[in-house]
């Protein structure tokens, strides 16, 4: 499921650039007032650097930018997940990252707050009543909603695949009883998981037996899309569900470096 939290939407557009082509002495003085420990290098449209006030020391008021700006630069795209862009911040030490498309075209600029911000804008009542209002509105039925303790066993996965940078984030919060509730919908005697498939598999590895649960109630048994999928899939229980060695496609960073654009793997 692609997640609702994007580095697009918590970005600054438009941050403070300058170009490869100025010159220290015109530069210093801008990041000493403003108190600014590097800024982003941008040719015509595209982020072609990172300038450090630590690289500027020592060296003559006439070099160029270009001269002893970082050329390879980790970024990432507008479509990653925050969580993704939290992770990356924390094992990487970074207290900020630039947005660029697939082209290196500079579009936005993450710092650490931003992450903050996004971990406070919890989207699970958002998923909640996207969800409760899609079924009502396909079945014609009346939903109700409640939180439950629920057995891990007896859920139904609709995903096939978890991605084990986000398992080992899920683990960790888990241990330290951060996770958020998982969202199922019980359809009769059937518990089908909609939200939450890396935080169940994180709990089965951890030997969780229950999790917290938003759970939504048709007010009779349906025929929902999601189960008939899974039971293609052969998805029957967590145990199923594949686990994959990488980033999820929506927490890939990128790597710019000498005008090229890759995806860091």
């Amino acid at each position: 499921m692609s997640p609702n939290n994007k580095a697009e939407d918590f970005m600054t557009k438009n941050p403070e650039t300058i170009s490869p082509d100025a010159v220290l002495e015109e530069i210093l003085p801008k990041m000493k007032e403003r108190r600014r420990d590097g800024l982003l290098v941008v040719k015509g449209k595209n982020l072609v650097g990172i300038l450090f006030y630590v690289d500027t020391l020592l060296q003559s008021p006439k070099t160029k930018v270009s001269e002893v700006m970082e050329k390879k630069v980790v970024a990432v795209p507008p479509e990653m997940d925050m969580q993704g862009v939290a992770r990356l911040m924390f094992r990487r030490g970074f207290s900020r990252l630039p947005v660029v498309d697939e082209k290196g075209k500079l579009l936005g600029l993450l710092r650490n707050y931003d992450v903050i911000r996004a971990s406070i804008e919890r989207v699970t009542p958002r998923k909640i009543e996207t969800t409760k209002k899609m079924i009502s509105s396909v079945h014609k039925i009346e939903i109700s909603i409640k939180k439950d303790e629920i057995k891990i066993e007896t859920l139904l996965p609709t995903q096939s695949k978890v991605y084990l940078d986000e398992l080992r984030a899920r683990e960790y919060e888990l241990q330290k009883g951060l996770a958020e509730p998982i969202l199922i919908i019980r359809n009769g005697s059937r518990e089908i998981l909609v939200d939450g498939h890396h935080r169940v598999v994180a709990a089965t590895n951890l030997g969780i037996k229950t999790m917290k649960a938003h759970v939504i109630i048709p007010d009779k048994e349906i025929s929902l899309g999601l189960e008939k999928s899974a039971a293609k899939q052969g998805l029957k229980s967590a145990k199923d569900i594949e686990i994959v060695d990488g980033y999820s496609p929506y927490a890939l960073p990128l790597v710019l470096e000498d005008g090229e654009v890759k995806k860091l793997v």
